[in-house]
């Protein structure tokens, strides 16, 4: 009599191979790409963060000094002396803003008495370990009364 035995079934991939599936070391090799590549990721994502960070931050220094001299010509237009104004300055948040006035020496011909006058805005913050600043300089030709 011949036993009856219940044929196997053979499991077969893609390739016709008798396995199916990954092998450990192949599982392995693929997560350990995937977590070198989300680490790169992640460190790429902190630089982008801490980029776009210091670009506010000089613009910030930047819009403060270009507000302060743009404030100075204002008070400068309406005052009775520009040595009210020769040296200002101030702190808005971590930034130390200074705006200086001094008279330069030119041979100029008016009419009237004039002073050229030499307007120096400086802001400075620190970024870390380092200090930044930015410097903005122009000239403001003053008229003297007789």
């Amino acid at each position: 009599m011949k036993a009856f035995t219940k044929p196997r079934r053979e499991l077969r991939g893609s390739t016709g191979s008798k396995h199916a599936g990954f092998t450990l070391l192949e599982a392995m090799a693929a997560l350990a790409i995937l977590g070198i590549s989300l680490v790169i990721l992640l460190r790429s994502q902190t630089l982008s963060i801490s980029n776009v960070t210091q670009v506010q931050r000089y613009e910030r220094g930047v819009f403060i000094t270009e507000n302060n001299l743009h404030w100075t010509f204002l008070d400068l237009n309406e005052a009775e002396s520009w040595r009210d104004y020769q040296d200002v300055s101030g702190i808005d948040g971590d930034y130390n803003w200074r705006v200086s006035i001094e008279a330069v020496e030119m041979e100029m011909q008016f009419d009237t008495p004039v002073v050229m006058l030499r307007v120096v805005a400086t802001t400075s913050w620190r970024e870390g370990v380092a200090d930044r600043d930015y410097t903005l300089e122009t000239w403001y030709l003053w008229g003297e009364e007789p």
